[in-house]
């Protein structure tokens, strides 16, 4: 297994033949609005444009993982560029009417701890949490996901969160080979 990260939370696993693209913000560098306005300065994101080999990696994907639907982490140039290929997306059932009405393919659609066949192996959605507090409440549903391939390392992708309960129990129960900390 390879992780190729392409700039803040995006990033494509690497699996045999398979290539799943991970809350594809691919928009140019500057193209959306700041994300903060009182704490820091605020700056045009994305901060940094994507790596010279993107297109080649970009070029290969065969799914895609969306942990929810902020801009940082799904973007317009995302949204095209999985319409354009028709990729099907794996995200939190919460989302899957929003997806589908943008024209995306949403294959799979996962509840909290529920599990799904994913290829050869196995896929479960993981509770994650913005913040807490009220702050949770307002910054919407997240989801992070652990994954099982075939004849690969299992992963967990945490997605925007605190460290909570479902993260421990992740990281602790599903003892996954490798985690992604975003």
């Amino acid at each position: 297994m390879k992780i190729h990260h392409l700039r803040n939370v995006t990033f494509v696993i690497e699996a045999e033949d398979k290539f799943i693209l991970v809350d594809p913000m691919l928009g140019k560098k500057g193209t959306i609005a700041p994300f903060t306005l009182f704490r820091y300065k605020a700056k045009r994101n994305p901060l940094v444009s994507l790596p010279k080999n993107s297109q080649q990696i970009l070029d290969k994907i065969t799914d895609c993982l969306i942990t929810h639907l902020h801009p940082d982490h799904l973007d317009k140039a995302g949204e095209e560029f999985l319409r354009e290929k028709n990729i099907p997306i794996v995200c939190n059932s919460e989302d899957k009417k929003a997806l589908l009405k943008r024209g995306l393919n949403v294959r799979n659609a996962l509840n909290y701890w529920e599990s799904q066949n994913y290829f050869e192996g196995k896929i479960v959605g993981i509770p994650a949490k913005h913040g807490y507090g009220w702050v949770s409440g307002l910054m919407g549903k997240v989801m992070g996901f652990y994954i099982e391939l075939s004849n690969s390392p299992s992963i967990y992708i945490s997605a925007d969160t605190v460290f909570t309960e479902d993260v421990n129990r992740a990281l602790t129960e599903l003892n996954p080979d490798i985690s992604v900390v975003d």
